[in-house]
């Protein structure tokens, strides 16, 4: 053991001192002990809290617009090459980043390799082909610690096809009955256990977690622990079985079981990727380590990085942490550490992350760019694809936002957020028509989404100047709405402009719901001077009386848009 991993291994033990400690073969919890466990994870997510504060991460340089504009340029070229593989290789890296080619091409392979589904692990149990599946997954083990190509084959299929456990559990209990020598059996049914311990204990932290839920964990992890020991007495090779003790010592067995089992896993595989990624993970400070033990797992793991370049992808973990908030909070400074953070390249779920922190901190360029970053390497990602959409719009690439949407839309028909993003993004194309049928259908389909109304409101108003369908509309919101001020808005805009009467009674109407709110009073002021000059020089001289400083400022600021909602 080199004398780093020495260090880490002390200082994650020393840090969870505090905890319950557990044997290899560990007996149930008391209740007193079981207690105490959880006040000491209370207290390292306390601690975390503080320590995150202190990561400094040295700024680097935000993306300009050419940049932006030349790696959309690629990416675009790209995306249309059909294989998956070779789509992922030609992509573009980020912007002025390092990204090792080695370690690219090694995370393409990794997340492009075809998996074996669940669904034909469950056919072939089935129909009493258990021994059929024993064969598929040694042969995955085979492939995996001896092929360059496959590294992580068995790992990925184990956390595609087992991590969704409560679904999976009556499939791997008649694997197990099918084949009671299986070593994979019970690997994957103790690796689904942990999972399932994970689910029963949630997401949140620990003084916000019901003690029943505790419970339920520590009961399932027991479980998880039976048969992930039966696995590695009948075959000590499968990776996957030590990913799940380290995470199971990191969920309430404790850090002793939970180091013993990277032992053991390190020694089947020194340069495992899932190893490294699970012990990064029990190193976050919120677990049992800190930032330094998160650096230092990540310097190991390079030590390792000429047999696997994956590991090149845990350096940007310890700069990453906690500094990807979705948080509108960012200030440019904090954004500009992200071309450090990823000078190196990530895996997808890092990369969405920051392109969802820089997009709610309005940082569009960084959004668009890691964005694309996570999809090239998890094409899947359907959530980040639609965000991606509205992104492109903002860098003259509308076209390729209405393909792209167009292309969604066989999968998904009737989705109202991709219509919405698709007539958003005609619009942008000056494609009003286009943009008013998609919005319209989008109304119809997703009837509590007030801003594709808003949005259909404005191309028929705005662009189309078609002043019956815009005043439907507007009814129709109002109706759905009535507490937003964008329908009255609207409305007023249309008495105004087509002209049609009732302008005096809707700005009342608007002054008596919204008056109050100082993000509304721009709007009502303007609102109210051109009502002033609808009535003429009489009626404005006695009932308007804003100073002509005011009126100079309302009349040349007018909204482009609906006010605030």
């Amino acid at each position: 053991m080199t004398r780093g991993r020495v260090l880490l291994v002390v200082g994650l033990i020393a840090l969870g001192v505090g905890e319950t400690v557990w044997t290899v073969r560990h007996a149930r919890q008391s209740a007193s002990e079981a207690r105490q466990a959880v006040q000491a994870r209370i207290a390292r997510e306390e601690a975390a809290e503080l320590a995150a504060q202190h990561l400094v991460v040295k700024a680097g340089r935000l993306f300009n617009s050419d940049e932006i504009y030349a790696f959309l340029d690629k990416a675009k070229q790209a995306e249309k090459i059909a294989d998956p593989l070779q789509r992922c290789l030609a992509y573009p890296d980020p912007p002025n980043s390092h990204w090792l080619p080695a370690a690219v091409r090694a995370y393409c392979q990794y997340r492009m390799q075809p998996l074996m589904p669940f669904a034909e692990v469950k056919t072939l149990i089935e129909n009493g082909q258990a021994a059929e599946v024993d064969k598929r997954f040694a042969s995955m083990l085979d492939e995996q610690l001896t092929q360059s190509g496959s590294r992580g084959l068995l790992d990925r299929t184990f956390e595609q096809d087992f991590g969704s456990s409560f679904a999976v559990r009556e499939v791997l209990d008649a694997w197990k009955r099918a084949s009671p020598n299986s070593a994979f059996a019970y690997a994957a049914s103790g690796y689904a256990y942990e999972q399932m311990a994970g689910e029963a204990r949630g997401a949140k932290w620990m003084k916000d977690t019901p003690t029943s839920s505790v419970e339920s964990m520590d009961r399932l992890l027991q479980q998880a622990d039976t048969d992930l020991q039966k696995a590695i007495a009948l075959n000590p090779r499968i990776t996957p079985v030590y990913e799940a003790m380290i995470a199971a010592g990191g969920l309430s067995l404790g850090s002793p079981y939970a180091l013993h089992a990277a032992a053991q896993a390190k020694a089947v595989d020194p340069a495992s990727f899932s190893i490294y990624s699970r012990m990064m993970w029990l190193a976050q400070p919120n677990w049992y380590g800190s930032i330094d033990a998160m650096r230092q797992v990540a310097a190991d793991a390079q030590k390792h990085a000429d047999k696997n370049p994956l590991l090149v992808l845990e350096l940007s973990k310890p700069l990453s942490y906690d500094n990807l908030d979705d948080c509108d909070c960012h200030t440019a400074d904090q954004l500009a550490t992200y071309p450090t953070i990823f000078d190196q390249v990530a895996t997808s779920q890092q990369l969405l992350s920051a392109g969802h922190a820089a997009e709610s901190s309005h940082s569009l360029g960084l959004a668009v760019v890691y964005f694309s970053e996570a999809l090239r390497f998890d094409p899947d990602l359907s959530d980040e694809r639609l965000h991606r959409l509205y992104d492109l719009n903002n860098f003259d690439e509308s076209q390729w936002a209405v393909d792209e949407a167009t292309a969604m839309m066989k999968l998904d028909p009737t989705s109202g957020d991709l219509l919405k993003a698709r007539g958003y993004s005609y619009e942008m194309l000056n494609d009003y028509p286009h943009a008013a049928a998609d919005l319209q259908r989008a109304t119809e389909l997703a009837p509590d989404d007030e801003s594709a109304l808003v949005e259909l409101e404005k191309v028929y108003a705005n662009e189309l100047h078609d002043w019956n369908k815009a005043w439907e509309v507007t009814t129709l919101a109002i109706q759905r709405f009535p507490t937003s001020p964008a329908g009255w808005f609207y409305r007023a805009l249309i008495q105004k402009n087509q002209p049609r009467a009732g302008l005096q009674q809707t700005v009342d109407e608007f002054a008596a719901r919204f008056g109050n709110d100082p993000r509304q009073l721009k709007t009502l002021t303007w609102l109210r001077a051109q009502l002033a000059l609808q009535q003429g020089p009489a009626k404005q001289a006695a009932g308007f009386h804003a100073s002509a400083n005011n009126r100079t400022k309302a009349l040349t600021n007018t909204p482009a848009v609906a006010p605030n909602t």
